[in-house]
């Protein structure tokens, strides 16, 4: 909804019908995601699956390296929720 909001903000103030442009939408803070919206339908985000896909934001990792995973859980000595804990909240 933010980003559907941020869109037609962009269009009224370029004073242009949001159908007639091609815009990317970013919302940066605790939770961040990028979207290509086309003629006022989103084509593209940097969502995913789940919240941990995409941007790095204040609490999620963001896109990594799949093996950083086991390395973590080896270097913290966490088990698979204390690894998914880490990753979605921390």
């Amino acid at each position: 909804m933010v980003l559907e909001n941020m869109a037609q903000r962009t269009a009224a103030m370029l004073g242009k019908d949001l159908s007639e442009l091609k815009i990317i939408t970013c919302h940066l803070g605790n939770g961040a995601s990028i979207t290509a919206v086309q003629n006022g339908k989103s084509v593209d985000t940097s969502m995913g699956f789940t919240p941990l896909e995409g941007l790095a934001m204040g609490t999620r990792c963001g896109d990594i390296d799949p093996a950083i995973v086991t390395f973590i859980m080896e270097k913290e000595n966490l088990d698979l929720d204390g690894v998914n804990n880490l990753l979605n909240k921390k």
